[in-house]
């Protein structure tokens, strides 16, 4: 539904809006009503004031029609009709909201021919906010035909046409095509409308039209932070900062402070998609400086919904900064922004608008839960989530319900990587596949793309606490599955994130086989991720990848003879210890150095003398100093049972058995937090180590009982081997119990049974 008010100034008969009506009416896919009454202008009172009234009355108006957008403006003293197209704004796009420029869209003579008659329609059609994927896909069915009208036309000039006037036209096309290019996120049409663009910026004299200049400037800066977002592309979004920049040049505070109040929001958006691309926090600062600067004109009294939209982008770039902090303060803060947004979104009038922000806070709270802030703040995020989901009905708004699972989905599966829960870990797995139920690989790619890739994260984690291998593959096959849509060439960084969650899973895969095929194809992921993870640009993502790397080819180097990829491993994890500090990043730096203890005990294990050995354990004791019991209970005794590991090869190679009662003490511990119920596979590691240890010492102090606790302890881990499909360690197990059993049977009654 359009609405088209009187224009103001125009004559008694209102013959000016009557001929915008006349261009509007009948065409395909919109209905026109008229209201009538003058909507407000800049001319009278302050003009701010008068500008953001205009704006605020105008789309609640709307909102209470059910209508989409008001066509209104001006008839001006050379008959000229100024044109404006308010949106009313019914469902805010993307993960951050960008605002629109607010001035003249259009410029027509007082008799405008049919030729600008589409042109008009053109820029209504792109005035319109789809409240949900399918209404945007509807919508662009109808742009399409509309723009492909406007530019068949060789010219847009017609009798009274100044080149103000034709500049206008010329950036509403590109207006145009940016908007069908978002609504159905096709980056052809992405291209044309930031050359269209372009064209008229750099055609334009500056100093003729400046605020021609300024619209056409942030409309380009909208385009390409669009672009650099879905390409994945960092020069386009540093020309998107460029063009806001020049945009407020001439919107400055001064002169045209809602004006620049948009820009600079826009402005923190392109600032935040550079941000998140990469690791520092520079960019997340400045931008979270211009959301409150934007803030500060864009009042909650001025335009309640812009500035509660503002808000909620200040509490995303918060959040954002605080997953690279230490601390809860700015998840506190962000919470707090996207709670004070929801104060001015009434569900019942902007349900939209309200589930966004509801979704945003509960990722807020999220972040909390895993920060530390227990299980009821758990619990209130998954609330938020599926208040949301009340919203988000899947037969009326299937996209949004879909993408609404899939970010409950990551918040359950963050949580269970904190703070544990298989239930939890069950709900994120059916969150994500009730996601792909509704998302269309053709139509959302890059949506199900990423669902396929949360979804292989969350079955890898979900077989780390349960038996076989068909999660895993599974998990795999989502990886590649994933890897068809984000490739190396369109989206480089989303395409090296995924290699290292298929190196992760096919290394969990290899490390349950008896081959090495898994484990090969692992660090060849990982190697490729390297090649866009450099250490320059992302060292924390590469020190990251160093870090798997160097478990992989670890697990290759137990498997293998010669000492060539264990030091391989020592010296990828010692590259990921350059980057990772203790005091930076204190838990990336001990579990880094467990991997490191790892790498140097099996290369201890493989040479002689006990030098690589100590380091190890020194390596693993470095570890549980910031992975304590007390914190981090699963991680601590993962550490406890390598530090046993280090320990029983070093007792091997002493004549005394301090060293080997020392790692079966380690074990023990270990077992005490490593549970057979909670941690099947992982106990039955521990089980196994202490088994072995224990037959060292049962022959060294020729001890049956030894033997006998030693047996047992093989037992029951070959048990959960054989359930969890873990066929190396099951083999292991039983070529051991063969022998120790062996052994009983040659020496009963020659050794002591205490």
């Amino acid at each position: 539904m359009v609405h088209i008010a009187s224009l103001a100034g125009d004559d008694t008969s209102t013959s000016a809006t009557q001929q915008v009506l006349e261009a509007l009416d009948g065409r395909p896919g919109i209905s026109v009503a008229r209201t009538f009454a003058p909507h407000g202008t800049e001319e009278t009172g302050d003009p701010v004031d008068a500008l953001a009234a205009a704006l605020r009355i105008g789309r609640w108006a709307l909102r209470d029609a059910g209508a989409d957008v008001l066509v209104w403006g001006r008839v001006a003293d050379d008959d000229s009709i100024h044109i404006r197209v308010l949106s009313a704004s019914q469902a805010p796009r993307g993960t951050v909201r960008t605002f629109r420029s607010v001035g003249d869209n259009l410029i027509l003579p007082k008799k405008f021919n049919a030729e600008l008659a589409n042109v008009l329609y053109a820029v209504t059609l792109a005035g319109i906010d789809p409240a949900s994927a399918g209404a945007a896909q509807d919508l662009a069915t109808l742009m399409e035909p509309a723009l492909a009208e406007i530019e068949s036309q060789k010219d847009l000039g017609a009798e009274g046409m100044t080149p103000a006037m034709m500049f206008r036209a010329q950036a509403a096309c590109g207006v145009v095509a940016g908007a069908l290019g978002q609504f159905v996120r096709d980056l052809d049409r992405l291209d044309q409308a930031s050359d269209t663009l372009k064209g008229v910026r750099d055609g334009m004299d500056r100093t003729a039209d400046p605020q021609v200049w300024a619209m056409t400037n942030n409309a380009l800066g909208r385009v390409l932070r669009m672009i650099g977002a879905f390409r994945q592309q960092p020069e386009a979004l540093m020309d998107s900062l460029a063009a806001y920049a020049a945009t407020q040049e001439i919107y400055t505070r001064e002169d045209f402070p809602l004006h620049w109040a948009i820009v600079e929001n826009n402005r923190a958006a392109t600032l935040w998609t550079i941000a998140v691309r990469g690791e520092g926090t520079a960019d997340l600062e400045e931008a979270i400086a211009a959301y409150r600067g934007a803030l500060r004109v864009l009042t909650r009294e001025r335009l309640p919904v812009s500035w509660a939209m503002a808000q909620n982008n200040l509490g995303v770039a918060l959040r954002t900064i605080g997953e690279r902090e230490t601390g809860t303060a700015r998840f506190h803060e962000a919470a707090a922004a996207h709670q004070a947004a929801l104060e001015v979104l009434p569900r019942r009038r902007l349900p939209l608008h309200w589930a966004m922000t509801e979704v945003n806070f509960a990722r807020a709270i999220e972040e909390l839960a895993q920060r530390g802030e227990g299980r009821q703040r758990l619990d209130e995020a998954v609330h938020g989530f599926r208040q949301a989901l009340e919203v988000y009905d899947r037969e009326q708004f299937p996209f949004e319900w879909a993408h609404t699972q899939d970010a409950l989905g990551v918040a359950l599966l963050g949580v269970v990587r904190h703070l544990g829960g298989a239930m939890r870990l069950d709900e994120a797995v059916a969150a994500f596949r009730a996601s792909l139920e509704v998302l269309d690989r053709d139509t959302s790619a890059l949506d199900w793309a990423r669902t396929c890739l949360h979804l292989g994260d969350a079955l890898q984690l979900l077989a780390e606490r349960e038996e076989g291998t068909a999660h895993l593959e599974e998990a795999v096959s989502s990886y590649r599955a994933a890897l068809e849509i984000l490739t190396l060439r369109h989206r480089p960084l989303d395409w090296a994130k995924t290699q290292i969650s298929l190196g992760n899973a096919l290394a969990t895969l290899g490390g349950r086989e008896e081959g090495t095929r898994h484990l090969e194809e692992a660090v060849a992921a990982y190697r490729s991720a390297i090649e866009i993870y450099s250490r320059d640009e992302l060292p924390f993502h590469w020190a990251m990848v160093q870090n798997n790397l160097g478990t992989a080819l670890w697990n290759l180097a137990k498997r293998e003879e010669g000492t060539a990829l264990a030091h391989q491993a020592v010296t990828a994890h010692r590259a990921a210890l350059e980057v990772y500090g203790r005091e930076q990043m204190p838990l990336d730096w001990a579990a880094t150095k467990n991997n490191l203890g790892n790498a140097l005990r099996t290369l201890g294990e493989h040479e002689e003398g006990t030098e690589n050995l100590g380091a190890a354990v020194e390596a693993y004791r470095a570890a549980a100093d910031v992975r304590t019991r007390d914190r981090f209970p699963l991680a601590w005794a993962m550490i406890q049972n390598n530090i046993g590991n280090a320990l029983q090869t070093w007792g091997e190679r002493e004549d005394d058995t301090a060293r080997l009662e020392q790692a079966v003490n380690a074990y023990r511990t270990a077992l005490e937090v490593r549970s057979r119920d909670r941690l099947p596979l992982h106990w039955a590691l521990t089980q196994s180590n202490l088994g072995a240890t224990l037959w060292t010492l049962g022959e060294r102090q020729k001890r049956s009982s030894r033997l006998q606790e030693s047996l047992a302890a093989y037992k029951t881990a070959l048990d959960i081997f054989v359930r969890a499909g873990a066929d190396y360690h099951a083999g292991v197990a039983r070529r051991n119990i063969k022998r120790i059993e062996q052994m009983l049977s040659n020496r009963v009654g020659e050794w002591a049974s205490a």
